[in-house]
């Protein structure tokens, strides 16, 4: 209740969000998830065809083409999975269409020490 309150949420509001009545409703639109934990979700994007943060933060013409997945090797300099896993299960190749890596460039002309700097950031959330 105390959350309710705090965003203003009248009694039925209230009544309508709590568990046991479930209400499917239309966003209008994507619904992004939270940030909180981000550097932990790797690969990243749709299709999980980008395996760090860091590569994220590259021109998908220098993002890796082909890597391991299906392991929880974690890579806590570029926030992702490594890219060398020994024995790797699975390898992702991006070239094979669905698997793009293209695309969402944000960030990709920040210097090295900024990008360096988001990363460490967002370890903090």
């Amino acid at each position: 209740m105390v959350l309710f309150q705090q965003h203003s949420i009248s009694p039925d509001q209230a009544k309508e969000l709590e568990p046991g009545t479930p209400q499917w409703r239309a966003t209008g639109g994507y619904v992004a998830r939270s940030l909180a934990g981000i550097w932990s979700t790797a690969p990243f994007l749709h299709n999980g065809s980008v395996p760090t943060v860091y590569d994220l933060l590259q021109p998908a013409a220098k993002r890796p083409v082909r890597f391991p997945v299906g392991h929880r090797e974690f890579d806590p300099k570029k926030l992702g999975f490594i890219l060398d896993a020994p024995n790797p299960d699975f390898m992702l190749d991006t070239t094979i269409q669905g698997n793009g890596n293209e695309g969402h460039e944000f960030g990709v002309n920040l210097p090295e020490e900024s990008e360096l700097d988001l990363l460490e950031y967002l370890k903090s959330l």
